[in-house]
């Protein structure tokens, strides 16, 4: 090994953060370089910081307490009663990522602070306690208050763009100063910040007492809530369409929009735009440097701003709650009205947006509308049959439904349906299919495919028709249709970012159907997607700045730094394996920090607690 270079030995791989309890503990040695590495290794659980002894010599001038103050993993271990805590073995296993050493220490419960040590390496330190995820939602929480547009938040930036904006179609000023940045940089894209008050709601029905006692109360939530309406209240027109974004840039000139062809990614809402209005302002109104209103019409952005202000005038106290329920039913009118192009995600999102408004108590939500829209969103569930079922596929089963950002979204939707049947008496068939859909989903289709890798990683998506085989792998789903863990880098648009907001959206679902329907299994499997971002993966690399003892270098296009951020996540080489960028070399697809994986995180750790 060349000296100072500790990437060329072996990693031990764990979640940084630590565990509860109860949580599944699984132990990976990742081998580097030519090192020959034994079937079984031992390793030792011992107290943070207090290394066993090795039988190499101590270097000249040292003791064999203190044997040497660098190259500490000289030598092998010395096993003396008293220097550890439980002894195990990690056992080599082929799998189709290459060989990994691996073993469970499950039964280790003991609350406390601990390491583990091979021969080979040292792993981060990492806790085991009660309450060991309320670090995300103390994070996440942070890295929202820091992606506040138009606040001056100390040691990140000043208080930006007052001037918000002007209207894409005339240049007329329209006031759209307010909340939030979505990834780092300056735009702020409603498809997918309107969430945060779908999570912040989550936190304050799940975790209230427990913030208060962490010095942050229901009123700080609230305060957040409302921080984000000053932006949503003013992007809705009298009419009720709600506009798609600020700062999103110029369509390509000619483009001939259409979601299919100008989304960043299929059924990932946002860009469609040259980003040329992500940028600094004078934040003086009339200067000639405003941004852009965009006023596409979005179905996800309408229906989900039902969603969010439904969910907040349930939260909120009077008379603030007032405007948001007016608001979500002219939004509600308006969507009917306006309709969409059935995909899937549109679907959902309707469906989720009436669902919120039943549990509202408002008089637009129409039972009937809900009964029909989710007949049709069950209808969309593959049958089942030869290899992986349960998934959702697109209308006219023209495709497997597949998103970036919104992975989980039929089947939570379905969930929050069974989650409100007290309020759909009289529907206890339909209530019974939105629960088994749940269940067939998790078993049939992620758990199922999930064994296929040794970190318990649940599937991108299936591919009815899979796209140059001979340049990509894809395993076989069953029926001649392919699944694959991370996105198919040779795709009709180029696109190739991670699927760490995938990862998080099923650990979301997985934490919340365990907590609802009951599995145990459920919430283990959404306890390791948790581990994979925080350092139990293939580079032993925590996802969280902040967290942990080893990150990627974070990219952010604007700010150099954002505190609690959470970067995109792992991407797929071409034969499906993972991949995250490591050099300074930085690249918005694995590094970039967004607002998506760490709503969903959060609230998987609510529903973890």
């Amino acid at each position: 090994m060349s000296k100072g270079l500790e990437s060329a030995r072996p990693q031990l791989a764990l979640s940084h953060l630590g565990y509860l309890p109860t949580s599944p503990k699984t132990l990976t040695l990742i081998p580097a370089g030519s090192v020959d590495l034994p079937e079984t290794i031992p390793f030792y659980i011992r107290q943070n910081c207090f290394r066993m002894p090795r039988n190499a010599t101590p270097l000249e001038g040292f003791s064999e307490r203190f044997p040497s103050p660098y190259d500490t993993l000289r030598g092998r271990l010395i096993a003396r009663p008293g220097s550890y805590y439980r002894q195990g073995e990690l056992h080599r296993t082929s799998t189709r990522w290459g060989l990994f050493w691996q073993a469970d220490f499950n039964d280790f419960t003991t609350p406390g602070s601990y390491q583990i040590e091979t021969d080979w390496q040292v792993s981060p330190p990492f806790a085991i306690r009660e309450r060991i995820y309320d670090r995300i939602i103390a994070g996440y929480l942070t890295f929202l208050r820091a992606q506040r547009c138009g606040y001056e938040m100390f040691g990140v930036h000043e208080a930006c763009h007052l001037d918000d904006g002007v209207l894409d179609t005339n240049g007329r000023p329209w006031p759209a100063t307010g909340g939030w940045h979505d990834a780092g940089d300056f735009r702020k894209w409603l498809a997918f910040i309107l969430y945060h008050v779908e999570a912040l709601v989550t936190l304050h029905e799940r975790v209230q007492d427990d913030l208060i006692r962490g010095g942050v109360t229901p009123a700080h939530l609230r305060e957040e809530i409302a921080w984000g309406n000053r932006l949503f209240h003013r992007m809705i027109n009298d009419e009720g369409q709600v506009y798609e974004d600020v700062a999103g840039g110029a369509a390509p000139p000619g483009s001939g929009f259409t979601y299919e062809r100008h989304w960043w990614f299929e059924n990932h809402p946002g860009c469609y735009g040259d980003a040329s209005d992500n940028r600094w302002t004078d934040n003086r109104p009339g200067s000639d440097d405003e941004r852009k209103v965009r006023t596409t019409y979005n179905p996800l952005v309408q229906w989900a701003f039902v969603l969010a202000q439904a969910r907040a005038a349930s939260c909120l106290a009077p008379p603030a709650a007032e405007p948001c329920l007016k608001l979500a039913e002219r939004a509600a009118r308006y969507g009917r009205r306006r309709g969409h192009d059935g995909r899937t995600l549109f679907l959902a999102a309707e469906l989720r947006g009436n669902l919120e408004l039943l549990a509202a108590q408002s008089t637009e939500a129409e039972r009937q509308a809900i009964l029909a829209l989710a007949t049709e969103l069950l209808n969309r569930q593959e049958p089942g049959g030869e290899g992986l079922s349960g998934y959702f596929l697109e209308a006219g089963q023209a495709d497997g439904f597949r998103s970036v950002a919104y992975a989980a979204d039929p089947a939570l939707t379905l969930l929050r349906l069974w989650e409100l049947r007290g309020w759909l008496g009289g529907c206890a068939a339909l209530v019974d299919r939105a629960a088994n859909a749940v269940h067939r989903y998790v078993e049939e289709y992620l758990r199922a495919d999930a064994a296929s890798n040794p970190f318990g990683l649940t599937p991108y998506g299936v591919y009815l028709n899979p796209p140059h085989t001979d340049r990509q792998c894809f395993r076989d789903a069953g029926r001649k249709r392919g699944v694959r863990t991370f996105i198919h880098p040779f795709n009709a648009l180029g696109f190739a970012s991670s699927t760490g907001s995938v990862l998080l959206s099923h650990a979301h679902l997985l934490a919340r159907a365990s907590a609802a329907l009951g599995p145990a299994s459920w919430r283990s499997a959404a306890e390791r997607l948790l581990h994979w971002t925080l350092g139990h993966n293939t580079c032993n690399r925590s996802l969280f700045t902040g967290f942990g003892y080893r990150q990627p270098i974070g990219y952010s296009f604007r700010i150099p730094q954002l505190p609690e951020a959470l970067m995109n996540g792992f991407l797929g080489r071409p034969d499906d394996s993972p991949y995250l960028e490591e050099s300074t070399n930085i690249e918005w697809n694995t590094l970039e920090y967004w607002s998506i994986p760490y709503l969903h995180a959060a609230q998987a750790a609510c529903w973890l607690r």
